[in-house]
């Protein structure tokens, strides 16, 4: 039987929210949450050191250029969430899932997800809804979670 249980996860860089929809009429309720400074793997620190230099050539650095120190705490963070997710998703015994997070951190959690979050995924918002309270989240998921 299919469960009219919707999971909401909602992101930014820096925090990730599950909400729980139990079906029409229950509307959303906090279930858990993430931020990212509880992972010591983000706290990434400036050095004022110089690059590394092999001495023939160009210096070496020892960031990737391509990407910046934000984008990787993105992927980082990003990875995480997901982890949580497949955990929550196991314990709520849900049969959707939503997804509304800022354009960056949504691309990348695209990407990320697998397994039965990702069949279950039955639409997402681009849009950083982290900072709307609580009372307001009901009509930006309108036509996506059953309220």
């Amino acid at each position: 039987m299919k469960t009219d249980r919707t999971l909401v996860l909602m992101a930014d860089d820096a925090e990730a929210r599950f909400l729980l929809n139990d079906g029409p009429g229950t509307g959303l309720k906090e279930h858990a949450c993430l931020m990212a400074d509880q992972f010591p793997d983000l706290q990434i620190d400036y050095q004022d050191r110089a690059g590394r230099h092999t001495g023939a050539g160009s210096p070496r650095h020892g960031i990737d250029p391509r990407e910046t120190l934000e984008q990787q705490r993105r992927e980082r963070f990003a990875r995480h969430v997901v982890e949580a997710l497949a955990q929550e998703w196991g314990q709520v015994r849900a049969g959707r899932l939503v997804v509304a997070a800022a354009p960056k951190m949504l691309g990348i959690l695209r990407k990320q997800l697998s397994g039965a979050p990702a069949a279950a995924l039955a639409g997402d918002i681009a849009k950083d809804l982290m900072k709307i309270p609580a009372i307001d989240l009901p009509k930006h998921f309108e036509g996506l979670v059953k309220l």
